[in-house]
């Protein structure tokens, strides 16, 4: 049996458990920190994903401004890497997330 990376696992465990109707957000959430690099991920997450337009929320308008002037890019970034098409990214403030412990 080969050994295969735990990253690439738990990817597959959760897309089974999400199933196929989730499997393309699936996907975005867990690259989501290679698209954007490691500080905008800390700030940002996706929440949802409707036909091609994804719904992120942001920590506060600051950061949802930087990403605002970096969508172009995320999204030819996210193709390049993943092979599907984004058509929009819509930029939400949220509360911020649960720090890692």
């Amino acid at each position: 049996m080969a050994l295969k990376p735990i990253d690439n696992s738990l990817k597959e465990l959760i897309s089974r458990i999400g199933g196929e109707r989730y499997h393309r957000f699936i996907n975005i959430f867990m690259a989501w920190k290679s698209v954007v690099g490691e500080l905008l991920a800390e700030r940002s997450h996706p929440l949802r994903l409707d036909k091609n337009t994804l719904f992120v929320g942001v920590e506060n308008s600051a950061w949802m401004q930087e990403l605002i002037l970096l969508k172009p890019d995320i999204i030819h970034k996210y193709k390049q890497k993943h092979e599907e098409e984004l058509s929009d990214i819509v930029f939400l403030i949220t509360s911020a997330r649960r720090k890692k412990k």
